[in-house]
């Protein structure tokens, strides 16, 4: 003969079912950690005033190292391109963050400039991000200056970031006695279109060059 008695299954205490709890509401919060770091920004965002004011004593310091020390994190510099038909030159691109902009604008600033007012620019525009590539033309060039939209420049993370704002600033033209033609493509954002992790950051050039760089995003303030 067969046992057909069937053991039955003890009951869960209650300290088993308040230990199984903690285990869900653990692993849920665990998740939704995890969840917020992958969306947070990497950068200082939103700057604190005393953030502002660091920035701001900064950018008015007469230690030369120090300041290049700072700036090395946020500007790419690219080699001069090899010999071949090319007739611009993209020296760099910058990505400024509201941390750096507090610095540039004090430093571009120097007379009559107090910590009060930099504190005022920032909170007029407190989530303001610039992607700035550097353009010139070769020495001697007197070809035909194409459209400054024919320069493309993406910038982008797991997928492409839109600019909400697009412009270009002429630093030298053909036209003005100063040497190189020479100009600036300013891509504006908003801080949060970023993500932690690293900003990828692709000239296309209308005589045929491509250049990529990366800003790690967790390593600028």
């Amino acid at each position: 003969m067969y046992n057909t008695k069937v053991k039955q299954r003890k009951p869960m205490c209650r300290n088993d079912r308040t230990w199984a709890r903690r285990v869900r509401i653990g692993a849920l919060g665990l998740s939704l950690c995890f969840l917020t770091l992958e969306n947070a920004v990497a950068f200082d965002y939103p700057l604190q005033e005393e953030q502002v004011r660091e920035a701001y004593f900064l950018g008015r310091t007469t230690d030369g190292e120090k300041l290049s020390d700072f700036y090395k994190q946020y500007v790419h510099y690219f080699p001069f391109p090899a010999r071949g038909p090319y007739y611009s030159y993209v020296e760099s691109v910058e990505f400024r963050t509201p941390y750096e902009l507090v610095v540039l604008r004090s430093r571009e600033k120097l007379n009559q400039y107090s910590a009060l007012e930099a504190d005022e620019d920032y909170r007029a525009h407190p989530n303001q991000v610039v992607v700035r590539v550097m353009i010139s033309f070769k020495l001697g060039y007197a070809g035909p200056i194409p459209p400054t939209n024919r320069f493309n420049v993406r910038v982008s993370q797991s997928d492409p970031i839109e600019p909400k704002q697009f412009n270009t600033e002429w630093l030298c033209n053909l036209w003005n006695d100063c040497g190189v033609a020479r100009f600036a493509i300013l891509l504006w954002f908003d801080a949060e279109q970023f993500a932690s992790g690293a900003a990828k950051v692709k000239i296309t050039t209308p005589d045929g060059q491509i250049l990529k760089t990366e800003f790690d995003l967790d390593k600028l303030t």
